[in-house]
């Protein structure tokens, strides 16, 4: 059964699967679909053409697929979608954006825990079992790749791809790209 609190505002064109909840005051706007089981506490808000799978949980006051921060983005250019999979973990105030190329995407694999404050930026990708603390920021055009833990308040700079089961100690600013099974301590710079 979808549950969906009375103070809520969900498009008609919304497609909400079996065992959705929508909490206080979320905004779910046109074209976009939840998978089954998958809850959004209060004041989130999901922006258009956004597709979440199954068994999300999004915590309060995250703004999931709004328009990317790009100054040369007008609000009448048109851009791509964004794409959430399964089991994922969405805490408080995170931002996720679309892609800012009509037909491509921003994509989040499953079991994934991105704890709160989290950016991440047009056209990344994350794949499976990675956790970002709080306040980690990913730039556009990332890769993040299986089981990467990327401690609080860890920056990365546009196009990085950071590989397998890597870890970055608390405060590190990434600006190159990073093999797999690194830890990285406070500055990588290549």
């Amino acid at each position: 059964m979808i549950q969906v609190h009375p103070s809520a505002v969900v498009s008609k064109e919304a497609r909400l699967a079996d065992g959705v909840v929508i909490g206080p005051n979320c905004v779910i706007d046109s074209k976009v679909s939840i998978g089954a089981g998958t809850v959004l506490d209060a004041n989130v808000v999901i922006s258009k053409g956004v597709e979440i799978g199954q068994n999300n949980h999004f915590f309060p006051n995250c703004a999931i697929g709004g328009r990317p921060q790009l100054l040369s983005l007008s609000a009448d250019d048109e851009i791509g979608g964004l794409i959430i999979g399964d089991n994922n973990i969405i805490r408080e105030q995170v931002t996720i954006h679309p892609s800012i190329y009509r037909g491509k995407f921003t994509k989040i694999g499953n079991d994934n825990l991105l704890m709160i404050g989290v950016h991440i930026g047009h056209d990344c990708e994350l794949s499976d079992k990675i956790v970002l603390s709080n306040y980690v920021q990913i730039s556009g055009h990332c890769k993040i790749e299986t089981g990467v833990w990327l401690s609080g308040v860890v920056l990365l700079h546009q196009f990085i791809t950071v590989g397998k089961w890597c870890y970055a100690a608390g405060l590190a600013g990434i600006n190159k790209d990073v093999p797999p099974l690194v830890i990285i301590h406070r500055r990588f710079v290549a």
